[in-house]
């Protein structure tokens, strides 16, 4: 069924910057048509390098943390974040992640946009 996705039927899609973590996109425009929305699976390994500043000027993301826990920063704040905790990212906001611990970080994310590129991704340092 083209609409029931498991994590094998994801489409990797690298982050910029970022060594020893790995990015899933399930569903986009690309993988079932998605017309709003892009749901990915993001595993950073422990003590991984940061994913730097950056904003997603044309759309708005919701971050979810499935297990571990990692560092996050929105506009001038950051915070741990650990098991069940969610974001919720504004368009255009500063925003970063990392994991400076000693277990990987699983996550699940939102973009409003059908692609990660029309998301309008930008590095801000």
């Amino acid at each position: 069924m083209k609409y029931l996705l498991g994590l094998a039927d994801g489409r990797n899609e690298p982050i910029k910057d970022l060594e020893n973590a790995k990015r899933i996109v399930l569903v986009d425009k690309d993988t079932v048509g998605a017309e709003d929305i892009t749901f990915a699976y993001c595993r950073f390994e422990a003590k991984t390098s940061a994913h730097k500043k950056h904003i997603h000027k044309d759309a708005e993301e919701v971050i979810y943390i499935l297990s571990g826990k990692g560092m996050s920063g929105l506009e001038k704040v950051e915070v741990e974040m650990v098991k069940g905790d969610t974001m919720f990212v504004p368009r255009g906001a500063v925003h970063w992640f990392y994991n400076p611990f000693e277990e990987p970080v699983e996550m699940i994310f939102i973009y409003t946009k059908p692609s990660l590129a029309s998301a309008g991704y930008q590095i801000v340092e």
